[in-house]
């Protein structure tokens, strides 16, 4: 794990990684890492600061090829030289593209296995606007019987639960009042 770009030697991020890789909490800290770059992301690709998690919800609900954010942040001890890069790239300016400030309200997770499927939803659904409903696309089995009671758990409704032509649509709301 070795960015060397513009320094000769590892950026500060991956020096911090080294240093703590293996260590509890590890895992929790490069999600807020990660976090906390989206979030300047957005601050200087559309001068508008973001909490966060709001940040990082609108980054896994766009599906950035170049940055599967919702895929590394199943398993972010794997993925670490890619957060890395992430974080030194929006360090050095690489514009934001592939999001707009406008919050989508479909999260489409078929082909996702469990439970990358739960941990991405409940990601989104951390930093979604409270009150507003977003549709989630889901395989059949497993998927359709625990993300909902995934998300349930913290604290989101059910609005709806809709067989489509191979896949499941649920509606999700997290609700106005702060429980």
């Amino acid at each position: 794990m070795m960015d060397e770009r513009n320094t000769g030697g590892p950026s500060t991020v991956v020096k911090w990684m080294l240093s703590h890789k293996g260590e509890a909490g590890f895992g929790s800290a490069l999600k807020s890492l990660l976090s906390y770059a989206c979030a300047e992301w957005f601050r200087a690709s559309f001068g508008v600061q973001l909490l966060p998690e709001d940040a990082l919800s609108r980054v896994v609900l766009a599906s950035i090829p170049a940055y599967p954010v919702g895929q590394w942040l199943e398993h972010p001890e794997d993925h670490c030289e890619e957060i890395a890069r992430f974080c030194d790239d929006v360090k050095a300016g690489v514009p934001l593209t592939g999001v707009t400030l406008d919050i989508p309200d479909v999260l489409d997770l078929r082909g996702v296995v469990c439970p990358g499927n739960a941990v991405r939803s409940r990601l989104v659904m951390s930093g979604y606007p409270r009150g507003r409903v977003l549709r989630i696309a889901l395989d059949e089995g497993s998927p359709i019987e625990n993300v909902p009671g995934a998300l349930v758990a913290d604290g989101c409704s059910i609005l709806s639960r809709e067989k489509k032509e191979g896949f499941w649509e649920i509606s999700v709301v997290k609700p106005l009042d702060s429980k």
